[in-house]
This record gives C-alpha cells, structure tokens and sequence, in this order.
C-alpha cells in the first residue's frame, strides 16, 4: 500500500523584527510524542475541504507540519492564532515534538514514511541566523526570479520524496513572485501485517447508490481483525495492521439502510469523540474482509487556503501575517497553498507468519466493504492521523472503439441506451456505468437501462 502527499506554501515578502525561532531551540525530543492533540484539528479541516461528491483524499498531518514550520517563524495574533487552531503548546515544546516525529519516521523498519519539509529561501532575503541552524535540513536558498529553475528544482525534490508518486507540482509561475516556499511531501508504504492472496482477488460489484452499481477488483482474506461496531456512527468498523503494528489502516463502514446516504450521515456525526469511541471499543474477531483494490489522487488549492482561514487562521493568509521570526528584511504573507495526495491500495504485504497456529471457534464475522466508506491511515505510535479519506465509488470503465463500430451501432437502436449488436468486451451488470470515448468526446450508456451487453474478446478493454 503506497501513500503520497504534498502540501506546498508559497510566501509573498511584506514586514519584519528579530529573534530566534524559540526560548529553547535545543529543548530535548520528547521520549514518547504524542500527537492525540491534533485530532480536533485534523477532522476540522477534513470536514471543510471534503467535496460534496466523488472519492477524496488527504493528509492532516501533511498540512500540520508545513504549517508548523510557518509557525516557528510567527509572532504576536498570527502565533496566537496558530497555536490555537493546531493545538500546539510552546514553540520550545513544539519545536521538541517536530524533531521527534522526524525521528520516528526516520527509524520505522517495518513501514516508511518519507516526510520531508523544506523551506526555499530567495537568495535577497536575508534570514535570522538561528533559522538554518535549528533546521539545517529544512533551509534552501533558491533564486526565484529565475522561476522555471526554481520550479523545477521543488519539482525535483517532491519527485524524489515521494519515489516518483507526484513528479510534477508546482509551475514557474506558482513560484514567480514568491520569497519563501514552505513544502512538505509526505509518502507512505506499508505492508500488510496480513496479506491477501492475488488469488483471491476477483470483480464484484461495489453498490454507489441503490440503483447505481460499477465493478471493482475486491481483494478477499479470512482472518483475525480487530473488530467493532460504533452504535454512534451506525458503522461497524475494522483496523488492518501494517507490518509491526506501528501503523494500520481504519475502515468505518456505514451500516447498509439502503438509502444511499449512509456515509454522509456518518460524517455528520464523525467527532473526536465518537472516533476515539468506535476505535476504542475494537476487539479480536475472526472476520471475512472484502476489501476493494483503489488508487486515489486529490488536490487542493484555493479551497484549503479558504478552509484555514474559516477553521481561524485569519492573520496568516493576509497583510496582517506576522511572520517576523524568520527575517529581518521585511513582513511575510502566505498567499497561496498546494495539498496533493496520491494513494494505492492492493494486495501487497508480508508473508503470513509461519510457525504459529491459532485456532478460532467463534463465529466469522463479516466485512464487505462493496459501498461507499471512510477509512484512516493512523500512526499509532504517535497516535496521529497520518491520511484521511473517503472512498465513493471505483472508476468508471473506459473502452475505446472507432467511430465506424459506433456509428453502425447509433444506427441500428437509434439511442443510447442499446443493446449493441456486436459484442463487448465483458459482461456488464445492470447499473454498471460505462464509458465509451470516440475521440475525445465521452458517450455515456446510462446506468439503468435494465438490459446487458454481448461478451468477446476482440476489443482491448481498460480496468481503472
């Protein structure tokens, strides 16, 4: 399972004091960090930028490190607003709580987290010289007049940080009038504790909404799952560790009421509170798990500018930014900001342990997750919420057939919504919607037609 994110920050120069970025730069890393405070934050923000419609993903974490790192160089209501907003305690302590996390990333054998954060510095602002000597890894000094090679070069970093996951992010002109650039790329791969077998895999039909159905590749495992059902949210829920246990992934699935609004109504009621609930209350089941295999890829930009501001951030994307920690030359305003994330879910993970053997007399229980769900990406050692996502529906099926094949087809049913007199490729399930694409230009088959089409071979098909 592989996770990507990126959020960039770029800085436009106003107004500036002096000092360094703490009252104890060198205050020790915490030996246990926490960050259980954030939660609040985290499901405040999800619940700000989560498009009404389609899948969705995204990384509080991600978006709270780049912005800590702003932080670090804030003063006076801007500080005042930061600390509030993402719960952090003193800049001493947060700071000792930033290079403990980078640490544990850093260490973890059985699972990778590559965060990286960066600040690119203009070669004309002059920064305190605490700022590279309390983060030496984090300070670049880049020219951005020369924005095509300063693109180029936070595309290149993003690109490595995240093993090829995002190569292209940001354009010259994202770059142009900016003075610093604050990134964060953040990637994530862990392998099951547990894996599925391939074998096992197969297409089954994930239900959108009662009358809408696609096909997706469902992963398939018998096994022992930390099991819960959470009365609050109406879901019942399982955690799926990652290799070591460190890290797992956490699917709450909407009981079926056969609505088609079940996930929304959760999300209503989704609070720190009735999170930590549902999480808290799971215990070792032998579970049937259905999973479906997915790749997602979410980006923000205007809309998580618009989404802080709103959770209080009010001083930070404006002239009234106090950034003034960083640089003696002048003010600084963060004036935009870029959250990519791309993740990928499949069978990949550990060979199942040898030489244990186990025996179950409960019963199974079951967890097919064939409708729309939530899920988390939780560091437990941290107890952090490291990704956060919704997942709606598989994309569609696309097929690409000549304009000859579709003409001869449009004239013999006169509609849309045919029976096509040459067979398809694969049998479609009622309410299954495809695609078809002539040219650049997409023909929908509506979803309930009621009726199927002929299966072949002689057309190249493309599973999404």
């Amino acid at each position: 399972m592989k996770t990507t994110q990126l959020l960039l920050l770029p800085i436009l120069l106003t107004r500036v004091s002096s000092q360094c970025l703490s009252e104890d730069d060198a205050l020790a890393p915490p030996p246990h960090p926490s960050l259980s405070q954030v939660a609040p934050f985290s499901l405040d923000l999800f619940g700000k930028v989560l498009p009404p419609s389609g899948n969705f993903l995204f990384s509080p974490f991600s978006v709270w490190s780049a912005l800590v790192l702003a932080y670090f160089g804030s003063r006076g209501d801007t500080k005042a607003q930061m600390e509030r907003v993402l719960r952090l305690p003193a800049k001493e302590e947060t700071l000792a709580l930033y290079k403990a996390l980078r640490q544990i990333h850093e260490s973890s054998q059985n699972y990778t987290i590559d965060s990286a954060n960066r600040i690119y510095v203009d070669n004309t602002l002059p920064l305190y010289e605490c700022v590279a000597q309390v983060l030496p890894e984090e300070v670049k000094n880049v020219d951005f007049t020369q924005a095509d090679l300063a693109a180029a070069e936070i595309n290149q970093f993003v690109n490595t940080r995240t093993r090829g996951n995002i190569p292209h992010l940001v354009e010259p002109l994202d770059v142009s009038q900016a003075r610093m650039v604050f990134v964060n790329a953040v990637h994530f791969k862990g392998f099951w504790e547990h894996q599925f077998s391939p074998r096992n895999t197969a297409r089954e039909r994930f239900v959108v909404t009662p009358g809408r159905h696609s096909l997706v590749d469902m992963m398939a495992r018998t096994g022992m799952y930390d099991f819960g059902a959470s009365e609050e949210l109406d879901a019942d829920v399982v955690e799926l560790p990652y290799r070591g246990g460190a890290a797992s992934l956490v699917v709450l699935l909407p009981r079926d009421r056969g609505t088609g609004g079940e996930l929304d109504r959760m999300l209503q009621r989704l609070t720190p509170a009735t999170l930590a609930s549902a999480v808290g209350n799971l215990a070792p089941n032998k579970v049937l798990l259905k999973f479906p295999k997915f790749k997602l890829e979410s980006s923000l930009r205007k809309e998580l500018i618009e989404a802080l501001t709103r959770l209080g951030l009010r001083d930070l994307f404006s002239p009234a930014a106090d950034l003034s920690a960083f640089s003696p030359a002048g003010g600084l305003a963060i004036t935009n900001g870029v959250h990519k994330a791309v993740m990928e879910v499949d069978e990949e993970g550990a060979e199942a342990s040898a030489g244990t053997a186990l025996v179950v007399r409960a019963p199974t229980r079951s967890f097919v997750c064939n409708r729309p769900f939530l899920f988390f990406i939780r560091d437990k050692i941290a107890d952090n919420i490291l990704f956060v996502g919704v997942f709606r529906e598989p994309q569609k099926i696309t097929m690409k057939f000549s304009a000859v094949f579709l003409l001869m087809a449009l004239l013999v049913s006169g509609t849309l919504g045919f029976v096509l007199p040459i067979p398809l490729p694969v049998p479609l399930l009622k309410g299954l919607d495809v695609s078809l694409a002539l040219g650049d230009q997409p023909i929908f088959v509506p979803a309930d037609h009621g009726r199927t089409l002929e299966p072949a071979h002689q057309f190249q098909q493309h599973h999404y």
